[in-house]
């Protein structure tokens, strides 16, 4: 490990949020709880992606929380979750910061997530960190489908932890996405080798995908911290089975149109992949009454995995993020 990861960091932890007080509250509520590590001068950042800045008075209302770390707002007008980004880390390397993280404001955060991905940090070569992203348990009435549903994205969430504990450690991260929803990065990564958010993919999503092939492509060091975890609460709007297909097919465009960008010979492998995913789609559908249902979630995104393809042929781009769901 280098000596200069032991010295006093500078770390920006941000979050991007459009129109959401309640889950942004909790967020902020789980920052004023949060240990900070040793060694550390930590900020909090709320970068709020809106026409408006509708929620500067709930972020001023934590700007000193509990444990000492200041919270700075930022009013990002451009709309587009990559210009919310790239917001945060232009703001970050202006305040001079080593280290900048993100998480999604429809998370909380564990109570020694930043003490596990700092240490992460510092125990590895890596530029780029990542770490679990469980579901936040809540109490609430939910019908059967939803309940169903609910414990479906449960146990997608538990079994990506498990591959990725099991493929990626501190040396590396073959198999594994880092993503925005747990993410710890050096500033110099936006600095030092001009990666950024592509502000192309405006409302598609995936500008995180992305933004992890172009750090692996320049052949800079990832790490896995499997026991910095961050929670996510579901809102009931996503528990039906019309957002999960959405979201499975607006995520399958995107990917295929990235693949469609390196190679358009890409575009004939849909002509096998197809007849395959229905017939796994067919499958996990007749496996529904013996599985209690647990193959409804791989039924219903494997579907929107076949729509997100075919309309990607089609020049159909994903608008995944126009529209805010949740509270």
């Amino acid at each position: 490990m280098s000596s200069d990861r032991q010295k006093n960091l500078h770390i920006v932890v941000s979050a991007l949020t459009r129109g959401r007080p309640e889950m942004l509250k909790a967020l902020l509520g789980s920052f004023g709880e949060m240990e900070v590590p040793a060694s550390t001068h930590v900020q909090c950042m709320i970068v709020e992606n809106d026409d408006t800045p509708a929620s500067a008075g709930v972020v001023n209302a934590y700007s000193q929380l509990a444990n000492g770390v200041d919270v700075i707002y930022v009013h990002e007008p451009e709309l587009g979750i990559p210009f919310g980004r790239n917001r945060a880390a232009k703001e970050a390397i202006a305040l001079g910061a080593d280290l900048l993280a993100y998480v999604d404001d429809d998370e909380v955060v564990a109570v020694d997530w930043l003490t596990e991905i700092v240490g992460a940090y510092r125990d590895s070569a890596a530029v780029l960190i990542g770490g679990p992203l469980r579901v936040k348990p809540a109490e609430r009435d939910l019908s059967m489908l939803d309940r169903l549903m609910e414990r479906c994205i449960v146990r997608r969430y538990e079994q990506k932890e498990r591959r990725a504990a099991r493929k990626a450690d501190l040396n590396g991260t073959p198999g594994v996405t880092i993503v925005t929803n747990n993410w710890l990065g050096e500033t110099a990564i936006f600095t030092g080798h001009s990666i950024w958010f592509d502000e192309e993919m405006r409302f598609t999503g995936g500008t995180d995908s992305k933004l992890y092939a172009e750090v692996k492509a320049a052949n800079l060091p990832t790490a896995w911290a499997e026991t910095a975890a961050v929670y996510e609460e579901i809102p009931l709007e996503r528990l039906s089975i019309a957002y999960q297909f959405r979201r499975g097919r607006d995520q399958s465009s995107t990917n295929f149109h990235r693949k469609l960008e390196r190679s358009s010979a890409a575009r004939f492998s849909v002509l096998g992949s197809i007849p395959i995913k229905i017939v796994i789609v067919a499958g996990l559908i007749i496996a529904l009454p013996f599985t209690r249902g647990h193959t409804l979630l791989d039924a219903v995104r494997t579907t929107g995995w076949m729509a997100g393809r075919v309309q990607a042929l089609f020049g159909r781009r994903s608008e995944l993020y126009r529209r805010v769901t949740g509270d």
